[in-house]
């Protein structure tokens, strides 16, 4: 089987959103269904409600893809990750990267061919994409840099601020024209 992902169509994924959380949780340890939902809840609390009739079905359709198997420990059915459900996982994590270099450049382009009285709308859409921004940057740095080894981390967060540094620079320099 080979995996690729059609870079034509930035939309079309082999698996699911919800299938590539649930991989992800199982890329650690092997975990049941229900602590999987939980961990979901949890996590996307106030944003999303999880249920049952779509975690566990998602689940189903990884297993018969050949992504995830299952092993009963204690009358406890618990998910594993596979072989070839690390190759998608692997995979979609390059997609991801795709994904998002293909919404930024359709925000680009619509903004640049909004008219001026449409732009001139479009500025409260962009303060509240700009506070989104902020608050998904706070939110991911913190999720990122924990638990990983300061050796990575610190080289990762020098480059950041160098990139925020020539953002501001960018910023100042259109203010002045």
């Amino acid at each position: 089987m080979t995996l690729s992902i059609n870079s034509r169509n930035p939309f079309r994924m082999p698996i699911s959103p919800l299938q590539m959380l649930l991989l992800i949780q199982l890329d650690e340890e092997p975990k049941y269904g229900y602590e999987m939902l939980k961990n979901l809840k949890q996590e996307f609390e106030g944003t999303w409600e999880p249920k049952t009739g779509t975690v566990y079905p998602a689940l189903k359709s990884l297993e018969k893809k050949g992504y995830i198997s299952t092993e009963t420990r204690d009358e406890t059915e618990y998910y594993l990750i596979t072989d070839e459900g690390k190759k998608i996982f692997d995979l979609m994590l390059r997609h991801i990267e795709d994904s998002i270099d293909f919404s930024i450049k359709y925000v680009s382009v619509v903004f640049k061919w909004l008219t001026c009285e449409r732009k001139q709308a479009a500025l409260e859409l962009m303060n509240r994409l700009t506070l989104k921004e902020q608050v998904m940057s706070r939110s991911l740095l913190r999720n990122f840099t924990e638990n990983i080894d300061e050796d990575i981390r610190e080289p990762f967060l020098s480059e950041l601020e160098k990139i925020s540094q020539n953002r501001l620079k960018m910023i100042n320099k259109l203010m002045e024209k």
